[in-house]
């Protein structure tokens, strides 16, 4: 007799940081395992009761989208539900893990929850190594506006990286006044040069804010870097805001890793499991450069080194100088050209598409480059092997 195929939900909050990849992370690892994916959209009512907003069955509740689908396995991201909430949904024998979720802190204990969680001491690291080139000796920390766990603890692993590294350390602690009034405040008598490392985009972009009514300048003043790598939070910003991308693919996967383990070994408690973050994303918040026209230009070519048919000229128009001399600032600055410049972020992205599982050829397409056989000599020369075997080696 063929046992029937496991199925899995998924819970996302409705607002939430979810993103495509974040679904994907989840779906394609229960897919790999021939189970059955379902998934839901919750949003809380202004009396904090939980609706379901969008789901792959229609039902009206949590509980009803439940009872139709009989899951075998629970994944919920950050707060679309509660641990209680889910207990009343699928009672106590159903296994469930917590992806990034604040009120899942202990779930683990009862043998048939567990969580995820994104690493805070590598995205600490991460901040640490986007933020001392500057040459700074001062760095600082801003938390989140509401008291969260997480929140602390990347500005106590930020705080043992500034320690381990020499340099003097500042909080900026919340207090109960509403407004940017204390955060304007402390910025102003906070030393400069500073780094600083905000709890997350939203946060960077208070900071940001802050700074620009009080005259700061960034980055040569403060330099500022956020967490999440938000695209309408750090695109949008002026300067634009240096963030720290998340793996939410890779916490997708140990998501679906902790389940199967708690599917197969009921009753024994599982410990949390971390994700490091992936890497930081810098723009014009943490550009140390030491020439303004080279910062001007990297910003430029950051944001358009992808368009089809971007080049040196593009760059050389935007900092209004010889070709020669950009080349010459650019050697001077970084070790290398401009159009060694535009190659290095193209690369970076393809990697990135490469790495979600999209073909070489889309790829090179959306990478900038004219063709797909411009794009495999330029990657196998910089990165010595093919495209192809690279995602191979490092598809999530």
């Amino acid at each position: 007799m063929v046992e029937a195929a496991k199925s899995v939900l998924m819970f996302f909050p409705i607002g939430g940081s979810h993103s495509q990849d974040a679904f994907a992370g989840v779906r394609d690892n229960v897919v790999a395992r021939n189970w059955d994916f379902f998934s839901a959209d919750t949003i809380r009512a202004e009396d904090g009761t939980v609706q379901l907003h969008r789901s792959s069955r229609s039902a009206q509740t949590v509980s009803a989208l439940v009872d139709l689908l009989h899951p075998d396995g629970i994944v919920v991201w950050e707060d679309a539900l509660t641990p209680d909430e889910v207990r009343a949904a699928v009672g106590p024998d159903v296994p469930a893990v917590f992806v990034d979720c604040g009120s899942a802190y202990g779930a683990e204990r009862s043998g048939r929850t567990g969580r995820v969680r994104s690493d805070p001491k590598s995205i600490a690291a991460i901040a640490a190594r986007a933020l001392l080139p500057s040459g700074y000796a001062d760095f600082a920390f801003v938390p989140n506006p509401v008291s969260q766990i997480w929140s602390q603890e990347r500005g106590d692993a930020f705080e043992r990286c500034m320690e381990i590294a020499g340099k003097r350390f500042h909080r900026f602690e919340r207090s109960g006044e509403s407004g940017t009034g204390a955060l304007e405040r402390w910025l102003k008598a906070l030393p400069k040069p500073c780094g600083i490392f905000a709890a997350n985009d939203a946060v960077g972009e208070e900071v940001l804010g802050a700074c620009a009514q009080l005259g700061i300048s960034v980055p040569d003043d403060v330099a500022v870097i956020g967490v999440d790598d938000y695209a309408y939070f750090c695109e949008a910003t002026t300067p634009t805001l240096s963030s720290i991308a998340m793996n939410l693919r890779g916490e997708g996967r140990v998501a679906v890793e902790l389940l199967e383990d708690l599917m197969n070994s009921p009753g024994h408690p599982q410990p949390p499991r971390f994700v490091p973050a992936r890497d930081a994303v810098p723009r014009a918040s943490t550009r140390f450069a030491r020439d303004r026209r080279v910062a001007r230009a990297l910003e430029f070519i950051r944001l358009h080194a992808c368009t089809e048919k971007f080049g040196p000229r593009d760059v050389v128009r935007e900092m209004g100088v010889s070709r020669t001399l950009a080349d010459r600032l650019f050697r001077a600055v970084l070790g290398h050209t401009m159009l060694e410049e535009i190659h290095a972020v193209r690369l970076a992205r393809a990697k990135e598409l490469l790495a979600a599982g999209t073909p070489p050829d889309i790829a090179a397409a959306r990478c900038g480059y004219a063709s797909h056989d411009d794009f495999r000599r330029v990657f196998r020369h910089r990165i010595g092997t093919t495209a192809r075997q690279w995602a191979l080696a490092h598809c999530i």
